[in-house]
């Protein structure tokens, strides 16, 4: 169906560096920042804030019964 398209060889050329990627990264002043923030601040914001909730709610399932005495005990 689309043999018959043009190539665009920017879009192409884009195309194939997003996807390889991985051979042309190095760490530099301008990348450290970001593999940083990303590889150890956001899974320790996360974990903080997961520790720190923790039993403050209760997940799990209710049943109807459950759920009737909690709505009586509202009123």
């Amino acid at each position: 169906m689309g043999e018959n398209l043009l190539k665009d060889p920017a879009i192409e050329e884009w195309v194939w560096m997003r996807q390889n990627t991985h051979r042309y990264f190095k760490i530099n002043r301008r990348t450290a920042p970001t593999l940083i923030g990303m590889c150890l601040v956001v899974p320790a914001i996360t974990f903080y804030f997961g520790y720190a909730t923790q039993g403050l709610t209760e997940l799990g399932p209710k049943t109807k019964k459950a759920w009737a005495e909690a709505y009586a005990e509202r009123k």
